[in-house]
């Protein structure tokens, strides 16, 4: 994953765990750039791809619970 002041991009296991739900998708749509970065560093940040898959799935967890920020 690379990281850009400018554009904002989403990993891979993020993307997936967003695609069941589409409420949740809308809701990371709705979020400033900051906000969604923290939550593509948090996911994209892991060095293994388990750990980014974890991550993505408890990520969807705080999208569909309208969470801003990073809380667990």
């Amino acid at each position: 994953m690379e990281s850009s002041k400018s554009k904002v991009v989403v990993p891979v296991e993020l993307l997936d765990a967003m695609a069941i739900d589409d409420e949740a998708r809308a809701f990371f749509g709705s979020l400033t750039d900051g906000y969604k970065r923290g939550y593509c560093d948090w996911v994209g940040g892991a060095t293994r791809e388990e750990t980014r898959r974890t991550r993505a799935a408890k990520a969807l967890l705080m999208l569909q619970r309208k969470q801003k920020t990073l809380k667990t």
